[in-house]
């Protein structure tokens, strides 16, 4: 099977999954919105979870992609798995020490300095997430997207219902429990469920520990923490700058409105994620070559449509959808909520874009330059956002996070013209994204002219599979895909 097809139908099993997953994950927008006392409670939730994202990512220091990238380059899977298991089960342990250690100085960080129960609970869950990270990064290596999928999923029931049980019907013993608390009791036990089940691989860690071995995989690796943290800088620091950057109430309110619309653009990132999880142990199992190079390069063809056609599909019913699921009108009486909605769409797309377009620095082991695109890249989001976040609140963080997507986008495929020359169809590329564009606003412009909502429905329905027409006609000729 080419790899083309064989991504696609490892992406549909990963997408289905996650598209299962992350709808029952967004759905607790519905109670959270509904339930939580205020929106800034929505926001204190939403700020936290940015707080995570970062100690995600460097708890884990790129081990997942380095076992990837050595099993790649010859080196036995489970000696490297064992090697690079350890090393992450030795430095979570260190780091829940310290926390636990100085957890006032932690709940100050995060700007909760009495809720130090905070912590606490969001230690356990980063404990078992950061765990995981690797058997997760197995199964995707073994090819078992449906073991991958099945374990997300319990995951995701235990911490939905968890959830609407929590807020709705809390037990005695958590009644006047503060409502973040009781979020953060829904995911801790639901990571703690996923790590239970991966238990076996998480302590299949038996073979000897190669100290050569491991030096190479860390000056691999320790570049690819850089160029993590900068991801989530440009994913998430908006909502931990809009809490301290704007008054207490205005920035909790802020990051409220922000965070529920921003879960409206949740079919973009699945897509982008699933994507992911298929392409990864795809592209480190393929060979350097012509050949292949062309085929990473009708990948991301085909990779832009699906995403210009969600684009679309997502803007066509936004205001529909956006009233199904964020059920408390205070939501909507900002107008921006809404207005950002399309930019982070694009900007998610973008920055799926520069993962294919990033693929050079991955393959020729030049991680340290992937490193100072993204953190240069973070200077950008943190200088932009202090400097505009008090003038213009979220709405300048949607329009930072496209405008260095779109930067990265640029720099990458430049400099990996020099290390990887792949020859990506530039001018297709543009054409589909313009043209999804152009679509929205006519789209906006014909539904103005009618009052009849099956007649807009209609017109959407016609408009999308104009899109799909626009698609499929620029498709690279088969030959090459």
């Amino acid at each position: 099977m080419g790899i083309i097809k064989k991504l696609a139908s490892q992406t549909l099993v990963y997408g289905l999954s996650s598209m299962l997953g992350r709808f029952i994950n967004f759905l607790l927008v519905i109670p959270h919105t509904e339930y939580l006392k205020s929106v800034g409670s929505y926001g204190d939730y939403t700020t936290i979870f940015a707080f995570m994202a970062f100690f995600n990512i460097l708890l884990s220091y790129g081990m997942d992609t380095t076992y990837f990238n050595f099993i790649r380059n010859g080196s036995p899977a489970p000696k490297v798995y064992a090697i690079a298991q350890k090393s992450i089960i030795f430095t979570t342990l260190l780091f829940v020490g310290l926390i636990v250690v100085f957890i006032q100085p932690s709940a100050n960080f995060l700007g909760y300095p009495n809720k130090t129960e905070y912590v606490y609970i969001c230690l356990i869950f980063l404990t078992f997430d950061t765990l995981s990270i690797l058997p997760f990064a197995r199964i995707r290596h073994e090819e078992k997207p449906l073991k991958f999928a099945l374990i997300k999923l319990v995951n995701i029931f235990v911490n939905v219902s968890l959830n609407i049980f929590l807020l709705t019907n809390p037990p005695k013993f958590l009644i006047g429990t503060d409502q973040v608390t009781l979020i953060l009791i829904a995911n801790a036990v639901a990571s703690a469920f996923s790590f239970i089940l991966l238990s076996p691989l998480v302590f299949d860690i038996k073979l000897p520990f190669d100290k050569v071995l491991y030096r190479k995989m860390l000056h691999y690796a320790w570049p690819l923490i850089f160029v993590g943290l900068a991801g989530i800088v440009n994913e998430t620091l908006d909502r931990t700058l809009i809490k301290r950057l704007l008054p207490s109430a205005e920035g909790s309110y802020q990051n409220g409105i922000y965070g529920a619309f921003y879960k409206l653009t949740m079919v973009m990132t699945m897509f982008v994620q699933a994507y992911r999880f298929a392409a990864e142990p795809l592209f480190f199992k393929q060979q350097n070559g012509a050949e292949s190079n062309k085929q990473y390069a009708n990948i991301l063809y085909w990779f832009i449509g699906v995403c210009t056609f969600i684009f679309l599909a997502c803007m066509s019913f936004i205001e529909p959808l956006a009233k199904l699921f964020i059920k408390n009108q205070a939501f909507f009486d900002d107008p921006n909520g809404l207005y950002v909605v399309p930019i982070l769409l694009l900007a998610n797309m973008f920055l799926g874009i520069y993962y294919n377009l990033s693929l050079w620095y991955r393959f020729t082991n030049n991680t340290k330059k992937g490193a100072l695109i993204s953190s240069v890249a973070a200077f950008f989001t943190i200088v932009l956002n202090i400097t505009l976040i008090p003038f213009f609140g979220f709405v300048a963080c949607a329009w930072i996070t496209l405008g260095v997507y779109a930067g990265m986008c640029v720099v990458s495929y430049i400099m990996g013209r020099k290390y990887m020359p792949i020859p990506y169809q530039i001018k297709r590329y543009l054409t589909l994204i313009l043209a999804s564009v152009l679509t929205w606003r006519l789209c906006i412009w014909l539904n103005c002219k009618i009052t009849v909502k099956w007649q807009e429905f209609a017109i959407n329905i016609l408009l999308l599979s104009l899109m799909l027409l626009i698609i499929w006609m620029l498709q690279p000729k088969r030959k090459n895909a």
